[in-house]
């Protein structure tokens, strides 16, 4: 993709003044979202490479309703940046194709260059095809009856969709998963790059997300002597080193890979249980 980059870490990302957010980005990638774009000009020193979701999904959870003209002029701000790689078009979540192919038509034309429309997994898959025709890059969204992710009737979706566009015709669209970097998604779909905000919610969570590495840190020869001020920073920046190795540790397969391997949805989860 960019650089070889397959992993979007989402921010914001707090802690330790900058530090936190500094090490989550750097060598990967950094997805910002519209609503909450506060580290975007960090993401673009740091990280290799940007790509800026619309908020939509964000929005939608909220019950918001985002005017996209505003959308399209904040953008205007950083979408010339070489690191900027790609950006999502404005979509419905839980519209119609209809809704979400009107959007498509109003993304303003200097724009498309670096424009990415949602294939939204309870869509047709006739309407991935033409996304794909039509498309460099495409992401895929949970959503509607499959916006539980990992459910066997989730992998037998990601399994269709991706036939779809490798098997029954030889597209080169890149997909991009949106919130699909558990490694348990991400190591068994030939997806080109995807997103989560994992480290955004699991660094901070001290004791309830992985304590033992946070107990691992505290008992470190190099945390003795610390106040209580340098001994949490220490720790946020540690535990998100750690996730973050652990997250990149896992890499897609490429589409000859996929292909050549075959795996049934019902597989998958036993191979990773």
């Amino acid at each position: 993709m960019h650089h070889g980059i397959h992993h979007f870490h989402g921010t914001p990302v707090w802690g330790s003044a900058g530090d936190v957010h500094r090490i989550a980005v750097s060598g990967a990638g950094a997805f910002v979202s519209y609503v909450r774009p506060d580290q975007i000009a960090a993401s673009i020193q740091h990280a290799q490479v940007v790509g800026i979701d619309n908020g939509a999904f964000s929005a939608w959870v909220r019950g918001l309703k985002i005017n996209w003209s505003d959308f399209y002029k904040w953008l205007l701000n950083y979408y010339h940046h070489p690191k900027v790689a790609f950006f999502v078009i404005p979509d419905v979540v839980d519209g119609g194709e209809r809704d979400n192919d009107a959007l498509i038509n109003e993304v303003p034309k200097m724009f498309y260059g670096k424009a990415t429309p949602v294939w939204h997994l309870h869509e047709s898959i006739d309407r991935l095809i033409e996304l794909c025709r039509e498309w460099p890059r495409v992401c895929f969204g949970s959503s509607g009856e499959y916006a539980a992710i990992r459910t066997a009737h989730w992998h037998r979706r990601m399994q269709d969709a991706f036939e779809a566009i490798y098997c029954r015709h030889n597209f080169k669209t890149a997909v991009h998963g949106l919130r699909m970097l558990d490694g348990r998604v991400l190591g068994n779909y030939p997806l080109a790059t995807a997103d989560s905000t994992n480290l955004a919610c699991n660094v901070p969570k001290f004791n309830s997300k992985y304590p033992e590495l946070t107990r691992a840190i505290q008992e470190a020869e190099y945390s003795r002597n610390l106040t209580e001020k340098e001994l949490k920073a220490v720790i946020l920046k540690n535990r998100c080193a750690i996730l973050k190795g652990a997250i990149e540790a896992v890499r897609p397969p490429s589409v000859s890979d996929w292909l050549s391997n075959g795996l049934q949805p019902s597989q998958l989860e036993l191979e990773i249980a």
